[in-house]
C-alpha cells in the first residue's frame, strides 16, 4: 500500500511541478515586466522645441517629482501598517507622470529593450543630479524658440561639459531637441565625476543615492525599515550597490540555483517512469526551471532589491539571455521528446516520418523565432543576425543539396503514394516488399531477404510497379501436351482451359489457352487466367491448387497415352466421352 502510494506521488510530482513552473512563468512575465515609466498617464507632452525648452522643462519636472517622492517617503514612514496610504500613492503617481515627461527629453534609442525601462528612470535621476551641480548659463543665453525659428542650431552644449542637446534629424521625433544618445550613455561616468561636488541650488540630499540604495520602484516599501535599522556598514557602497543589496542578490541567486537543482533531481527520478507523458515533461521541466529561475532573479534584482547602474544592466542581460536560451532548450527538448513518443498505426510509413519531422521542424521554427526575438530584445542587431542566418542558410542548403533532393523525393512519395509500407513492388530489375519509407530513403526487403536501401530522389524517378495494388492476380503456366496430332492437341487444350475455368476463384471469361511451339514433337500450351484475389497468401494457395489439378490432369493423360500404345493393333481404345 505504501509503495503504491509513493509510486503515485512520484508519478504526480512531475506534472504538478510543470503546472507550478508554468504558473510562475506567467506571473513573472506579468508582474516582473518592468513598469513603464509614467504608466498612469502624462500631465502633458514634454516641450522640446528648443534647447532652452528642453533643459528648462526637464529641470522643472525632475525637481517637482523628487520633492513629491521625498515628501511621500517621509509621510509613509510616519504611517503605521505595511501598505501605502492613498495620499502617498497619489503623490507617487504624480511624480511618476512628471518623471515620464522628463524622460521624453532623452534620446534613448541606443538603449537595449531589456534595459530600457530601468535605464530610463536611472538616466532621469542621474541627469538631474548632474545638472544640479553644474553651473548653467542664464536662460537668455540658451537658444530658445526665437533663435530656433530664425536659424535652428544642430546642437547645444552645457558650457564646460560634454552634456549635449541635439536636434533629431530623422524618425518620428525629427526636429525635436533631446539630450543626445552619447550623453545618455555616459551619464554614469559624469555622475561619478561630479557627485562629490555640492549642489549649486543649496540642497544637500542626493536623490539618486537614496534611490539606488533603497528597494522598490520609486518609493521604498515598508519593509525597508528593517534595512535602515541595520548597522551603517550594510549601507556601504560597493560598485554602486549597498552591501545589503549584494547580500540579498546572493541569497536570491542561491535560492534560484537550489530550486533548479531540486527540479533536476526530480526529473532524473522520473526518467524511468512508464508513463510517456511524465517522460516528455521530465525532459522539459529542467530548462523550464532554468527559465523561471532566471526571470525570478531578474524580477527580484530589478523590482525589489533595485540594483542600479552597470551591475543591474549585466544582471538583466544575463538573466534574460539565460531565460531565452532555456526556453529555446525547452522547445527543442519538447519537440524531440514528443516526436520520439509519437507512434502511428504504421510507424515506418512516410506518414509517421512526416508527422515526426513536422513536429521537429515546428520546434526548430519556434526556437528560431525565440532566438531572433531574444537577440533583438537584448540589443543584438537584428538585421545583422538575419543576414548571417541568410548567408548561413544558403551555405547549408548548397552543402545539403542531395539531402534536400531526397527530402523532396520523400514528399513526392507521400503525395503520389505509388507504394505503401507492406506493398510488394517491382522497380528496375528488382522486386521486394516495402519495409520503411523515410524522409531520406526507402528500404525494401528483396525476395532473397536482402535489405535494399534506395535514396528517395532515385526511387521516385524509377518505374515502380505496385504488385500489391492489383485487383486480380495473374495465373500463367506453360504445360507440355501429350497429343500427337492436331485434333488431339486441340481437344487437350480445350480440356485444360475448361479445367482451369471450373475453379471457383477464377474470373469468368479470363481463361486463355494458346498453343506454343506447335512444330515441335512435344507441343506446349500457355494457360493464362485471373484469380479473384489481391492478397498474396491467397494467390499462392489458389495457384498451388490449380497446379495440382493440372498435374493430375497431365498424369492421367500420360497414363492414357501409355495404355493406348501398349494395346494390340486390333483393339481400338475407348474414346473419351467428353
Amino acid at each position: 500500500m505504501m509503495n503504491s502510494l509513493q509510486l503515485a506521488l512520484r508519478e504526480m510530482a512531475i506534472p504538478l511541478a510543470s503546472v507550478v513552473l508554468l504558473a510562475l512563468f506567467i506571473v513573472l512575465q506579468v508582474v516582473g515586466t518592468p513598469q513603464a515609466l509614467g504608466g498612469l498617464g502624462f500631465l502633458s507632452p514634454a516641450q522640446t522645441s528648443s534647447p532652452r525648452a528642453t533643459l528648462e522643462g526637464f529641470r522643472a519636472d525632475t525637481s517637482r517629482a523628487t520633492a513629491l517622492l521625498m515628501e511621500a517617503y517621509r509621510e509613509s514612514r510616519s504611517e503605521p501598517g505595511l501598505s501605502l496610504s492613498e495620499s502617498v500613492d497619489r503623490k507617487a503617481a504624480e511624480a511618476d507622470a512628471l518623471l515620464a515627461r522628463a524622460s521624453q527629453t532623452l534620446d534613448l534609442r541606443d538603449i537595449p529593450p531589456v534595459e530600457l525601462e530601468h535605464r530610463r528612470l536611472e538616466s532621469v535621476f542621474l541627469l538631474k543630479e548632474i545638472l544640479d551641480r553644474v553651473p548653467l548659463p542664464e536662460l537668455s543665453a540658451i537658444p530658445g524658440n526665437e533663435e530656433v525659428t530664425e536659424k535652428p542650431p544642430a546642437s547645444w552644449n552645457v558650457p564646460g561639459t560634454d552634456l549635449r542637446i541635439v536636434r533629431v534629424a530623422d524618425g518620428p521625433r525629427a526636429g525635436e531637441y533631446l539630450f543626445s544618445k552619447a550623453t545618455v550613455l555616459r551619464l554614469d561616468g559624469f555622475y561619478e565625476a561630479i557627485r562629490s561636488e555640492p549642489k549649486l541650488s543649496g540642497g544637500s540630499a542626493d536623490f539618486y543615492d537614496f534611490y539606488s540604495q533603497s528597494p522598490g520602484y520609486l518609493l521604498p516599501p515598508k519593509w525597508f525599515r528593517v534595512i535602515e535599522a541595520l548597522p551603517a556598514s550594510f549601507r556601504t557602497e560597493i560598485e554602486g550597490q549597498a552591501v545589503w543589496q549584494w547580500i540579498a542578490f546572493a541569497l536570491v541567486t542561491v535560492l534560484a540555483l537550489g530550486a533548479v537543482l531540486g527540479v533536476r533531481s526530480l526529473a532524473r527520478n522520473a526518467a524511468s517512469s512508464p508513463s510517456g507523458t511524465v517522460q516528455v515533461l521530465a525532459g522539459v521541466i529542467v530548462p523550464g526551471a532554468v527559465a523561471v529561475a532566471a526571470l525570478f532573479v531578474r524580477y527580484m534584482s530589478d523590482n525589489q532589491i533595485n540594483l542600479t547602474g552597470q551591475v543591474n544592466n549585466i544582471v538583466e542581460e544575463v538573466a534574460e539571455g539565460t531565460a531565452y536560451i532555456a526556453m529555446i532548450w525547452a522547445v527543442i527538448a519538447f519537440s524531440n521528446a514528443l516526436a520520439g513518443r509519437l507512434y502511428l498505426s504504421a510507424t515506418k510509413s512516410i506518414d509517421a516520418h512526416l508527422a515526426r519531422a513536422a513536429i521537429r521542424i515546428a520546434g526548430i521554427a519556434v526556437a528560431t523565432t525565440l532566438l531572433i526575438y531574444g537577440a533583438s530584445h537584448l540589443g543584438i542587431p537584428l538585421a545583422g543576425l538575419l543576414a548571417g542566418l541568410g548567408v548561413g542558410g544558403l551555405a547549408v542548403a548548397l552543402a545539403a543539396k542531395p539531402t534536400l533532393e531526397n527530402f523532396i523525393g520523400g514528399l513526392i512519395l507521400y503525395a503520389d503514394r505509388p507504394v505503401r509500407v507492406g506493398d510488394l513492388c517491382r522497380f528496375g530489375n528488382l522486386e521486394g516488399r516495402v519495409e520503411e519509407i523515410g524522409i531520406r530513403s526507402t528500404r525494401i526487403r528483396g525476395l532473397d531477404r536482402t535489405l535494399i536501401t534506395i535514396p528517395n530522389a532515385t526511387f521516385v524517378n524509377m518505374n515502380i510497379i505496385n504488385l500489391t495494388n492489383r485487383d486480380r492476380m495473374p495465373y500463367d503456366r506453360v504445360i507440355g501436351l501429350v497429343g500427337a496430332n492436331t485434333p488431339e492437341i486441340r481437344h487437350e487444350i480445350e480440356a485444360i482451359a475448361a479445367l482451369v475455368a471450373e475453379h471457383p476463384r477464377i474470373e469468368r471469361g479470363s481463361v486463355q489457352a494458346r498453343l506454343r511451339e506447335g512444330y515441335e514433337e512435344k507441343p506446349k500450351v500457355e494457360i493464362c487466367a485471373l484469380i479473384t484475389t489481391s492478397k498474396w497468401s491467397e494467390f499462392l494457395q489458389i495457384q498451388q491448387e490449380l497446379d495440382l489439378m493440372l498435374r493430375d490432369r497431365m498424369k492421367a493423360s500420360a497414363h492414357d497415352e501409355e495404355a493406348a500404345s501398349d494395346a494390340p493393333d486390333n483393339v481400338v481404345p475407348l474414346k473419351d466421352p467428353a
